[in-house]
C-alpha cells in the first residue's frame, strides 16, 4: 500500500494558525481535482477537527502542536492530524443524539457527514492522539490512476 505524500506540515495550536492549515487543505483538493462545494466542506471538516484538538486536547493552550499529514492511494485521500496532548476516549467521536439547542457535537456530526471515515488511530509508538480522516477521490481522479 504505497501512499503518495501530499503534506507533512506542523503548527502550533494557536487559533491564528487556522488560517494557514485552511489555505493547505484547500489547495490540496484543488490539486486532487475536487469541486469546489466537496472542497470546501473538506476545509470545514478539517478546521473543525483542528478546532477540537485547540480546545479540547490542549484546553486552548497555544504552546501545544499540530501536525498534519496527508496522503492518497488511488481511491481516498487520507488526513491525519496528530496531536501531542492526553490521550482522548475513542467514543468523543462516534456519532451521538445532537440536541440542536445545546452546545457540542455538531462539528464531529459534520465531519462525519462529509467525511467517508472518521476515527482515532491510537498507537503505543507516539504520544497523543492521531484522528485520521478519509474521503473518497473525485471519480475522474481516482479513474486516472487505474
Amino acid at each position: 500500500m504505497n501512499n503518495e505524500s501530499l503534506l507533512d506540515k506542523r503548527w502550533s495550536s494557536c487559533p491564528h494558525e487556522l488560517a494557514d492549515i485552511r489555505k493547505n487543505v484547500m489547495g490540496i483538493c484543488a490539486q486532487l481535482s475536487f469541486n469546489d462545494k466537496d472542497s470546501n466542506e473538506i476545509v470545514l471538516a478539517i478546521d473543525e477537527a483542528c478546532t477540537n484538538i485547540i480546545r479540547y486536547a490542549y484546553n486552548d493552550c497555544r504552546d501545544g502542536e499540530i501536525y498534519l499529514q496527508v496522503t492518497k492511494d488511488k481511491k481516498q485521500v487520507i488526513f491525519r492530524l496528530h496531536d501531542f496532548a492526553k490521550h482522548v476516549s475513542k467514543d468523543c467521536i462516534e456519532q451521538k443524539e445532537i440536541d440542536p439547542l445545546k452546545p457540542g457535537g455538531l462539528g464531529v456530526m459534520l465531519m462525519q457527514k462529509v467525511m467517508n471515515s472518521v476515527k482515532f488511530v491510537h498507537t503505543r509508538k507516539c504520544k497523543g492522539n492521531i484522528l485520521e480522516l478519509k474521503k473518497d477521490l473525485p471519480k475522474e481522479n481516482s479513474n486516472n490512476e487505474l
